[in-house]
């Protein structure tokens, strides 16, 4: 790491250079200016990771160096020491999210403190944003939970969902040490798919997710248990949202069924599933539905699996994934409904749209 010191006040410096406990947190490089101007030369030179500096300078004082640092280098992690408890330049520091405001003269405790705070949280940083793409392993693991959460939910089981966020934070617990920015990630990709699951649910995310959800910053020393435990707070109170809305229709809403069967087709939602989620009995859905829109609920399912796969296939897609992404993994089956709905085989309508190509 690097810092640069900026003060007029070259006692000031010498005393900061010599009482920083440099080598504890990994600052290589130490250098210094007399006033903003050349503090900003050397910042532009050489990209500290730390900038320590006065607010009373000739020149450039450390208010308008603050606004520069603030606006052109975010990254930097600033800390204020001034021989002056003036409110305007406290007031200043503070719009410039200053890590620490130190009065002169400078004591050793509290300036390794700041240093080892700010050091911290540069560390934090660089974790997160050097952090790659989950690996295939993780990512299989990832991807098997959030199927898995997103079944649950829609199936409404509040309790399936909170047991499947403890299986997870005890899978995570049996890994020796996460890389950096796992748990970043891992938040980030869950706190998505509540708010894929709750559009697709009708529900209003925004007002159900506990206040500090959405706001929640995950870093690697984050407790486990404390960030889980954010999204198992954040699911219960979305599940729970939508389930008082489902109860609180008193007769089946028919357009809103098609809306979720339009937006859900590709999951594996069965007439018993889509009564249950509307608090119905089958029987009266599959009736009403049926009146509703001449079709049974079933029908209408596989007519739009069917129309989306034969879509995929006019854009070239291969049978077996066109198959996949509409849910069909049993390609004799999808053969067999497809040439029931369209009238030719999912190999015919590929090569149809080749030719009209």
């Amino acid at each position: 790491m690097k810092a640069v010191i900026i003060d007029d006040e070259f006692w000031t410096r010498d005393s900061i250079k010599r009482l920083a406990d440099w080598t504890r947190f990994g600052i290589e490089q130490v250098e210094e200016a007399e006033e903003g101007l050349s503090g900003l030369r050397i910042i532009d030179e050489i990209h500290p990771d730390i900038v320590i500096t006065d607010m009373r300078m000739r020149g450039m004082d450390g208010a308008e160096l603050l606004r520069k640092l603030t606006e052109d280098y975010p990254f930097i992690r600033k800390i204020v020491i001034s021989g002056f408890d003036d409110f305007a330049y406290t007031k200043q520091a503070i719009l410039s999210k200053v890590d620490e405001y130190i009065l002169k003269p400078v004591q050793a405790e509290e300036l390794n403190r700041a240093l080892e705070k700010a050091a911290s949280e540069l560390r934090i940083a660089r974790g997160l944003h050097a952090a790659q793409p989950l690996g295939k392993d993780v990512m299989s693991v990832v991807t098997e939970y959030k199927e898995l959460i997103s079944r649950q939910f829609q199936e409404l089981q509040a309790g399936a969902v909170r047991e499947s966020f403890a299986s997870l934070e005890a899978l995570l617990r049996t890994q020796a040490q996460a890389a950096p920015g796992l748990y970043h990630l891992l938040y980030k990709h869950f706190m998505l798919l509540l708010g894929e699951l709750a559009a697709k649910a009708g529900a209003d995310d925004a007002s159900a997710l506990p206040e500090q959800a959405g706001s929640f910053f995950v870093t690697d020393f984050t407790p486990l248990e404390q960030w889980i435990g954010m999204l198992r707070a954040a699911y219960g109170a979305v599940l729970e949202q939508t389930i008082q809305l489902r109860r609180s229709k008193h007769r089946i809403d028919i357009e809103d069924i098609r809306r979720f069967i339009d937006r859900s087709f590709a999951d594996p939602i069965t007439l018993e599933s889509v009564a249950g989620l509307y608090f119905v009995s089958k029987e009266h859905l599959s009736r009403t539905f049926r009146q509703a829109t001449g079709s049974t609920v079933m029908d209408y399912i596989i007519t739009r699996r069917v129309e989306e796969a034969n879509r995929l296939l006019q854009a070239s897609a291969s049978i077996k994934s066109a198959a996949e992404a509409v849910g069909y993994s049993d390609l004799t089956y999808f053969h067999r409904i497809f040439k029931k709905i369209t009238g030719m085989t999912p190999a015919q309508a590929r090569r149809e749209a080749a030719d009209e190509r």
